[in-house]
């Protein structure tokens, strides 16, 4: 897959700085599948945390909707990453500083 036909862009600030968008309808339609799979568990986890309210089982269900939870937000961005163009933020910055500086003297 070609860098523009994928359906996402990374800006990369640092190793766990970055900033992952969706890009075109393509994009936007895998990251509606996401969130509609996360809407599952949410959806169980409302219905059935509201029949044990007040109970001790609620808080075991609460762990294991929060696993779940992150469970599926580290294998989303996982998958993102994977389907995403990479723009390395600091690099871009390095090379219009030098470009200024390399203005500067020159000019």
């Amino acid at each position: 897959m070609r860098e523009q036909d994928k359906p996402f862009v990374m800006y990369r600030r640092g190793p766990w700085n970055f900033t992952i968008m969706p890009r075109g309808k393509a994009g936007w339609t895998q990251f509606g599948v996401w969130m509609a799979v996360f809407a599952v568990p949410t959806i169980a986890f409302a219905i059935y945390g509201e029949s044990l309210k007040g109970r001790p089982e609620f808080w075991a269900a609460l762990a294991l909707y929060l696993a779940a939870t992150l469970v599926w937000s580290l294998a989303s961005i996982r998958w993102m990453k994977a389907r995403a163009e990479v723009i390395d933020v600091e690099k871009l910055l390095r090379q219009q500083r030098e470009a200024e500086r390399k203005q500067r003297r020159g000019g």
